[in-house]
């Protein structure tokens, strides 16, 4: 199972539980963003949003709310990061009631260039741009995998009845603003707005009384970390892949964040102009065996960083552990952070003993008690606007110093995967770096992240990792973090590795699938392939291809997906290159479980001319949530 939130669905709306019937109160969407430091623009488009009472329903089964933008609406997803969200739709007049699932409706990068993305300054709907090695600008697609079937996103959002005013609008390009900043009068988190006040405001008017409701709002995160797939084909072409990965949700009402500023001396930015460091948000797993990324962001270009939103709880303390990481510095590690709900009490039970119970995972921390460094944390509750015109809580680790990784260049090296013959990687996985912290009870910590390449089974920018030591200290609301220098468990510059993947359990742990520093060039661990989820039983789908034009192909790519997010891939090399088509079988599929509905995309080109490749994408739903065995005819035109 992969845990990292790649996609959080929240919002403001009340707490009424349960299906209700009436209208609903207008509801607002907007996007944030989280992307690798190399990307200047990651530009999406979105032309519907739809709803769902039921989690489990594809895109293809009843109960869906089908709205539409009036126009498509494009967002940056570098842009709109560290708190920063941009508006993509508002005034839905969704029916009030608990919904379980909202789905995005994107425009595919070959589509016409929607008017919001030209203004934009992009060339494609779906859109990644970075600077190469040359110092060039590249401007390349992103590949969606069946867009017309949209990117489904889990949650439970509860509507509150509340008056229906006009329809849904879309809007263009916003560039967002950060939380506690102003444009024109009141500071607004979704989206920059000039002489009005945040949040978007229903009025109603009845006989002589007028009453102001403020509209719910949702915002998806969207973390291009693990769901910018580049990959490699033919010989020598790339390209992109969004592999959307959905896994939890919010509401903003009761949403805290946490946020902290690193002095940023003698630290190396990237061309984006953002230094190469990352803040994860973590929790322990279900199991206990390890952390697991709920919330991730990118260290802005003045040191400054936001992790929001993250679930607050109203009768137990959330505790999260914040993970500060990048190949230059030493990994910084901050326990037991505790996130208040908004308009509470921010008195926060903390102690000073050397150990430290969290409530919410019954672990208990070892804390050291040798220094180094000391910061003083602070809790911050004003400046910050949610769109339901609340404060909103986030929790300060205060002012950190990061080490350089290593006394002398260099401060990393980098690693790559490989696999044992017969034992792939599902073809959506993403490929993790662990390290432990000293101590009996202390579990691994996930340290970086990528997605694998799904045709070739590496990564296809080897991982750089860390060679420093760790610094590691226990938060206070009113003390100081205590923060001690020290190896980890596995030695500095030494990882775990382990893959994971939706509908496949988490790769083990342990040290023999490990990394370390090389005597020169580029580490190699073998990692091993993944089995299937509790509950779900292996299957497979047969795909009868046949090509309108033979000999037009004769190399392609066959990709599963489920919401959105790449799940499996097959060659198309054999069946294209004979001309008369045949049987695909692509075996080892998660089937018997709710998650079991896939759709089909086609790549396909002339190996004589690798950028001819086109795509192809189709309506037919594969349901194995009952069945072990599928199948399905593909014409390749």
């Amino acid at each position: 199972m992969n845990h990292r939130l790649h996609v959080a669905l929240i919002a403001a709306t009340s707490g009424l539980g349960g299906l209700l019937v009436g209208c609903g109160t207008k509801s607002d969407v907007s996007l944030t963003g989280n992307t690798p430091a190399q990307y200047s623009h990651v530009w999406v488009t979105v032309q519907a949003v739809w709803v769902n009472t039921s989690g489990t329903a594809g895109p293809d089964d009843g109960g869906w709310e089908q709205f539409s933008l009036s126009t498509p609406s494009t967002v940056d997803l570098v842009a709109e990061n560290g708190g920063n969200l941009g508006s993509i739709a508002s005034g839905l007049r969704v029916r009030a009631g608990t919904y379980s699932q909202v789905r995005l409706i994107p425009v595919d990068a070959t589509a016409p260039l929607a008017s919001s993305a030209q203004n934009a300054g992009a060339i494609y709907n779906f859109e990644a741009d970075y600077v190469d090695s040359s110092g060039v600008t590249q401007q390349l697609p992103l590949e969606l995998l069946n867009p017309d079937k949209g990117i489904g996103i889990p949650t439970s959002i509860k509507i509150p009845i509340g008056n229906v005013g006009v329809g849904l609008g879309g809007t263009g390009t916003t560039t967002g603003v950060p939380f506690g900043s102003t444009s024109g009068t009141t500071a607004n988190p979704f989206g920059t707005t000039t002489g009005t006040t945040s949040p978007p405001l229903t009025s109603t008017t009845t006989g002589s009384t007028t009453s102001t409701t403020p509209n719910n709002s949702l915002a998806a995160a969207l973390d291009g970390t693990v769901n910018l797939v580049p990959f490699t084909f033919a010989t020598n072409s790339s390209g992109i892949l969004w592999s959307a990965h959905a896994t939890a949700a919010y509401d903003l009402s009761i949403a805290g964040g946490i946020s902290g500023q690193l002095s940023l001396t003698n630290i190396t930015t990237s061309t984006s102009g953002l230094p190469n460091i990352r803040v994860n948000a973590e929790t322990l797993s279900a199991d206990g065996s390890r952390w697991v990324v709920v919330s991730s962001t990118a260290v802005l270009s003045d040191g400054s960083f936001l992790l929001y939103p993250l679930a607050t709880s109203s009768t137990i303390p959330l505790y999260y552990d914040v993970v500060i990481h990048g190949p230059d510095i030493a990994t910084i590690i901050v326990k037991g952070v505790q996130v208040p709900r908004p308009a509470s009490s921010n008195s926060v039970t903390s102690t000073s003993s050397t150990t430290t119970t969290l409530a919410t995972s019954s672990r208990t921390y070892t804390v050291p008690t040798t220094t180094s460094t000391t910061t003083t944390p602070s809790v911050t509750t004003s400046g910050i606007t949610s769109s339901a015109n609340t404060n909103v809580n986030a929790v300060s680790i205060g002012t950190l110093t990061p080490r350089a990784a290593a006394g002398s260049p260099p401060t990393s090296y980098t690693a790559n995967i490989a696999t044992a013959p017969g034992a792939l990687l599902p073809a959506g996985a993403v490929v993790s770096f662990y390290q432990t912290l000293g101590g009996q009870t202390e579990v691994p910590y996930v340290i970086e992240s990528s997605p694998i390449d799904p045709f070739n089974q590496v990564l296809f920018y080897p991982q750089a990792l860390s060679l420093g030591t760790v610094d590691s200290g226990t938060w206070s609301t009113n003390g100081t973090v205590t923060m001690v220098s020290a190896a980890p468990k596995e030695g500095a510059g030494t990882y775990l590795v382990a893959a994971s993947s939706p509908g496949f359990s988490d790769g083990p742990l342990r040290l023999k699938v490990s990394v370390s520093p090389p005597k020169s060039g580029t580490a190699t661990v073998v990692v091993p392939a993944l089995t299937l989820e509790s509950g779900a039983t292996a299957g497979s789908l047969a795909a009868a291809v046949v090509a309108t034009t033979p000999g037009k192909y004769d190399q392609g790519q066959l990709l599963l997906s489920h919401d959105g997010a790449l799940v499996a891939t097959a060659s198309l090399d054999a069946v294209l290159t004979q001309g008369t088509g045949g049987i695909v079988t692509v075996p080892g599929l998660p089937t018997g479980t709710p998650d079991a509905v896939y759709y089909a995309t086609v790549r396909a080109w002339k190996s004589t001319d690798p950028g001819s490749v086109q795509r192809q994408w189709y309506p037919q739903v594969i349901d194995l949530r009952t069945s072990t065995s599928g199948t399905i005819a593909l014409t390749v035109n």
